[in-house]
Formats: structure tokens, sequence, C-alpha cells
């Protein structure tokens, strides 16, 4: 129903392009074809809409879609099943999510007159029953999405280690290699905390002796070569080859660098035969580095943001936001706090840009980078623009126009900044980003 000048320029570039990607963190189905919530306590938006938004965005040009995200099983695999169904129809191809493992790692591919596109999807950071699995003697394989499993060591100075040790012991919870089934995937090097909750379950995070404090993260070596070999044969089966991977972890709190674990997916992916690399998960504007000669796109932020207009939310986010679950008949979608991100203000959660690049024979020519805004200004207090309702609370659109004035440099020098640190020179020239290769 928008046809003012800000927006269609958006909607223009993405379908002057030979092709747009695009990630959709959002599940879409009709409420009456879902079962219930897949999850339990969790702190984040509960992501179901209506189905025509894939009709929207396939109109706006997009025409492939990653699918691979920490939400995908918000709904289980009906939720999940039913998303990929409806972009299709829409005419969008997709990866990252299917019916096991094997349908969640394949690429997807579209035919385009210049040549075949392969998407590879891959999310990291998701809970174990969110990964898709292969189908064993007469049982199924589990419905989910393509993980990117990581291992995270904590490692900490001599003093340190000895009163974690100390702890464990005394609360009867240290993990390590001798501690029999509890300590199964520990090395002799390694030691853990088991805590209640991880009862039964094989060791993922452990800590290790060194010089310093520091947090290091690593691929899962199963997960990284099924990645790689999906990505090989991309390259054998199309001409251009794009990695999409999703990330909600962060080593500690998230800043503007990410893990090390995603930058060493990033180059094995190019590596592997890869000609993009696109990150997103962190719901802010990472930098863009170039590898070999290969864009990798750190982390492309936010593009719409509106899960605060979800129509339908379930007990368990009322309840783990802190609502007053004796009077749950009467909470209605409009209460508040529902929304991670969404409550509080943000310089990066309202901001990106449309990347475009230019590629001739595998090889990128050039990055041009429109920002856009979604009804905030891209401030620290993030003073809306354009909002909707008008309860004590007011709603941000969340739509995507292009931003202009002040606005349009701070996202632009944003991504210059982070990009520098990678040695990659963003040229801004009349509200527009450019990266020369």
């Amino acid at each position: 129903m928008h046809d003012d000048p800000d927006f269609m320029a958006v909607v223009e570039l993405m379908r002057n392009s030979d092709f747009t990607y695009g990630h959709l963190e959002m599940n879409l189905a009709e409420w009456e074809d879902i079962d219930w919530p897949a999850r339990g306590n969790w702190l984040g938006s509960f992501m179901l809409s209506d189905p025509k938004i894939a009709d929207d965005l396939k109109w706006m040009g997009i025409d492939i879609m990653s699918l691979a995200h920490n939400h995908s099983l918000d709904f289980g695999a009906t939720g999940l099943i039913s998303t990929i169904k409806h972009c299709k129809r829409a005419g969008m191809a997709v990866a990252g999510t299917g019916r096991d493992l094997e349908e969640a790692r394949e690429p997807g591919y579209l035919e385009t007159r210049k040549g075949r596109v392969a998407l590879v999807s891959t999310s990291s950071g998701n809970q174990p029953y969110e990964w898709a699995s292969l189908a064993k003697g007469t049982m199924k394989g589990r419905p989910g999405i393509n993980p990117l499993r990581l291992s995270m060591k904590y490692q900490v100075d001599h003093e340190t280690a000895e009163q974690l040790k100390a702890v464990g012991k005394k609360l009867g919870i240290l993990r390590m290699k001798s501690s029999g089934t509890s300590g199964v995937g520990l090395s002799d090097k390694e030691f853990g905390l088991v805590m209640p909750t991880d009862q039964s379950t094989r060791a993922g995070s452990a800590f290790i002796e060194g010089d310093s404090c520091e947090i290091q993260s690593t691929c899962h070596p199963r997960d990284l070569e099924g990645n790689l070999r999906t990505i090989d044969e991309g390259l054998n089966m199309a001409d251009l080859v794009i990695v999409a991977h999703h990330f909600n972890v962060s080593e500690g709190p998230r800043g503007d660098l990410p893990p090390k674990f995603t930058r060493a997916f990033a180059h094995a992916a190019i590596d592997g035969g890869a000609d993009v690399y696109v990150g997103h998960g962190w719901h802010r504007t990472l930098g863009i580095e170039i590898y070999k000669g290969k864009p990798i796109i750190h982390g492309i932020g936010n593009f719409f943001a509106q899960s605060e207009f979800i129509r339908r939310v379930p007990y368990d986010s009322y309840e783990s936001w802190g609502h007053d679950m004796d009077k749950l008949s009467t909470l209605t979608p409009a209460a508040y706090p529902l929304h991670p991100g969404l409550d509080t203000p943000s310089d990066t959660w309202w901001s990106s840009a449309v990347i475009t690049l230019d590629i001739e024979d595998r090889k990128v020519k050039g990055i041009t980078l429109h920002p856009v805004e979604m009804g905030r200004e891209t401030t620290k207090q993030a003073k809306q623009t354009r909002s909707t309702g008008h309860g004590k609370h007011l709603l941000t659109e969340g739509r995507p126009i292009m931003a202009k004035g002040e606005d349009a440099v701070r996202i632009l020098d944003r991504i210059k900044t982070l990009s520098a640190a990678y040695g990659t020179n963003v040229e801004i020239r009349d509200g527009v980003g450019y990266v020369k290769l």
C-alpha cells in the first residue's frame, strides 16, 4: 500500500538488481495451521506472522532467502515447514531449514539470466532440539536448522582456575575428564562446572588454564566439514555461491567485532569456494572485510523491525517478561515489555544499508551502500520519526526508507569505521557509501 518516494527508492534498488538476497528471521503461517510454541522460558519474541509477507518480500524484489536462525523453531516443525512452503509459493528460493539435516544443509538454487546462484544458510547458537538430524534405522530425521555448532573455551589464569575448581568441589559440580559420564567431551587439560540443568548433557563449554583470561570460540569440526561440503556442491553446480550465517552468540557482551569462530568460518567458506559471506543475528551493522578478493559482510543489521506488531503472543512470553499471570486473560500483545531490543534506545537497531555488489566473472569490482532507516534517528536516544499507535509506549513503524542527511552519514560512518579495522576503505559521497576493489 506504500508508494512514497523514499520507500520506493529502496524497492527499486532491490528490483533493479540481477537478483536480491535477503534473510528472514520470522516464521510464516496461519494461526490455525500451527500446533503450539516450542519454547518455554524465552526472553525473546515468538516470531510468527502473516504468510502474505512472503508475497510482499517478493514484490519488493527479493529472489532468494536464508531461513536458518534462532527463531526457526519457535513454533516447532509445523511453523518451520510452513515458512518454507510460503516462501517457495511466493517464488523465492530458500535454504537453511528442512525436514531433516540433509534437506536443511543443501543449497538453495536460483536461476537468473546471468547464471545460477547457490545459497548455503547456517545458524549458530541454537538449542539442541533445533538442530536438524539425519535418519537412522527406522527413525526419521529431526526437522530443524542447518547448524554450525561451536565450542566455547573459557581461558583463565592459574589463580582463577584454582578458585573455580574449589567452588566446583564445594558445590559438588566440578566436571573433569576423570568424572565419568559427566566428563565426556573434556580433554585432560579442561574442566567444567555441571549446573543442575546440564545433567545428562555432553560437555559444551569448558574452562582451561592459560596466561590470561579470555573467551575462545571455535567451530564444531563436523558441522564445519558438513557446511564446507555443501559449499563445494554449490561451487560445482552454480555460478555464484553465497554463504549466509546467522549467529546470536558472542564472546561476552555483543560488541562491534564478530566472535572469533564466525570470522574463521567466513575465511574457511571463501577458501572452500564461496563468493560472498553474509553474517546476521546481532541486529546491528558490522564491518566489511575483503578476503582474497571476496566480500565478507560481518553483520547486515536490521532491514524491517516490526516484531512489536506480532498479533498473538504465547503464555510463555508474558511469563518470561514478568507480567501477572493471574491476569493472563486480560493481557494483550499491546502489553509492555514483550520484545527484546525494541524497548530501549539503540542507535544501531533501526538502521542498515542496501548493499549492492558489482560482480563480474566471480570477481567483485565494487560495493555500494545505500543507508536505510526504520523510523528512528540513528542517535543514542533513537528518537522516533515514524510511530504507530497512541499508547504510553509508542511503537516504531519499522518500515525501511532511504536515510538522509545526518542519519545517512552516521549509518555509513559506522560501517566505514568498522570496515577500516579489516583494511577496507569505505568512501562516502552524497549520502552513499562506496568500496572500490
